[in-house]
């Protein structure tokens, strides 16, 4: 783990056309890192944050064509009221 030489915040490693950085995500301030390994970033998002994704499967068997096109409309309504939803609770 680094630190900024300018404000103290916390440098994150950035790749960049085959190179390794270090960015200050307070100031921005890049560096060149020194060595290539044992950097890592890892991001922690809390529960109530992360979208829950429902996964449909067609019906087992050869649908016709029309069937599936409305299989699709269904699950794309669906998909549009979940966005509102989500939206509207985001604005909140």
């Amino acid at each position: 783990m680094e630190f900024c030489p300018k404000c103290g915040g916390l440098m994150l490693p950035k790749r960049r056309g085959g190179e390794l950085y270090l960015v200050c995500q307070s100031c921005g301030y890049e560096m060149k890192a020194k060595k290539l390994e044992g950097y890592a970033a890892k991001e922690v998002i809390a529960e109530e944050k992360k979208t829950k994704v429902s996964v449909f499967t067609a019906p087992s068997g050869a649908a016709s064509e029309e069937e599936r096109r409305q299989l699709k409309e269904e699950y794309y309504e669906v998909f549009l009221e979940t966005m509102v939803e989500e939206e509207g609770e985001e604005g909140e």
